[in-house]
C-alpha cells in the first residue's frame, strides 16, 4: 500500500485539488483495487468537493469513538473519502495530548486492515505543520510537495524536508519525498519573477522538483464547484492534461 501525504506549509498552492485529482487519477487505473482519500483539514475542503457535507468524521474514528465504517464514504467507483468537518481541530487538539500520539494513524490504518483493502492512499492536510500532519508523516510512504511560484510558498519546503528527515531517522526510516511541483505555473508564462523562482528552486532541490507544472484554469475552480475531478468534468481541459502528466510523473518515482 502506497500512502502519499500532500503537504505544503502556506495555503493557496493547489493541495487540496492536487490530493482529490491524485486519488482520482490512481483510482482509474485498471490495476488499481481502491484508493482512500483522507481529509485532515478542519476547514473539510476536500470533504466538501467530494462527497458534500459528512454525517462523522475521521477525527471520531481516530479515537475510536465510530467504527472506520461509520465515517468512511463513498465517492466514486474504487474511490473512498474519510471526511472531515469542523471539529476536527478539537479532536486533533485532544490527539496531541496524548503520549505517543504521532502513531495514531499508523496504528489506526494497521487495526482496521487498510493494507488489504486500499492500494492507494491520498492525504490532504491543512496548511501548517499541524498534529495531525505529523501523524501523516509517520503513516506515509511519500510525500508530494505542491508549490506556487512564491516566496512563502517555497520557503516552507526547507522545513518540511528538514521534517522528513527527522522523522526518518526516528519513527520512518522507508518515508521519501516523491517531488516537489509547481501550480500556478507554466513554461509559457511570462512573468520573469515566477520563471526565476523556478529555476532556484530547482537549483536548490535538484531531482526532487519534477518536471511536471500545473497552469491556472478555471477548469479546476467549476469540477471542484460541482464535486468532480477535473478529469471527469473537463478531461481535455489543461488542467485535466497537466494533472494526468503529474500522477504519470509521480508514478514514477514511487
Amino acid at each position: 500500500m502506497t500512502i502519499i501525504t500532500v503537504m505544503n506549509n502556506k495555503g493557496g498552492v493547489a493541495k487540496t485539488v492536487t490530493a482529490i485529482n491524485t486519488a482520482a487519477y490512481l483510482a482509474a487505473l485498471e490495476t488499481t483495487k481502491r484508493v482512500l482519500l483522507i481529509d485532515f483539514d478542519a476547514q473539510a475542503n476536500s470533504t466538501g468537493a467530494t462527497i458534500g457535507e459528512a454525517a462523522n468524521h475521521v477525527g471520531e474514528w481516530l479515537v475510536g469513538e465510530k467504527q472506520y465504517s461509520e465515517v468512511v464514504m463513498k465517492y466514486m467507483d474504487k474511490f473512498d473519502v474519510l471526511p472531515a468537518k469542523r471539529a476536527l481541530d478539537t479532536y486533533a487538539k485532544a490527539i496531541g495530548a496524548e503520549q505517543d500520539y504521532q502513531f495514531i494513524l499508523r496504528e489506526r490504518m494497521e487495526e482496521d486492515g487498510f493494507e488489504t483493502i486500499y492500494d492507494y492512499v491520498v492525504i490532504d492536510n491543512a496548511p501548517s505543520l499541524t498534529t495531525l500532519a505529523y501523524t501523516t508523516f509517520i503513516a506515509a510512504t511519500h510525500v508530494l510537495i505542491p508549490t506556487a511560484p512564491e516566496e512563502f510558498s517555497i520557503s516552507g519546503i526547507t522545513n518540511i524536508l528538514q521534517t522528513v528527515a527527522n522523522v526518518r531517522k526516528r519513527y520512518n526510516p522507508a518515508l521519501t519525498v516523491a517531488g516537489i511541483f509547481f501550480t500556478k505555473y507554466h513554461s509559457s508564462y511570462r512573468s520573469r519573477i515566477d520563471s526565476d523562482m523556478v529555476a532556484g528552486t530547482r537549483e536548490a532541490y535538484g531531482d526532487l522538483v519534477m518536471e511536471s507544472t500545473i497552469r491556472n484554469n478555471v477548469s479546476v475552480k467549476e469540477a471542484m464547484a460541482y464535486k468532480q475531478p477535473v478529469f471527469t468534468y473537463a478531461s481535455e481541459s489543461a488542467a485535466a492534461h497537466d494533472y494526468r502528466a503529474m500522477v504519470q510523473e509521480l508514478l514514477t518515482r514511487l
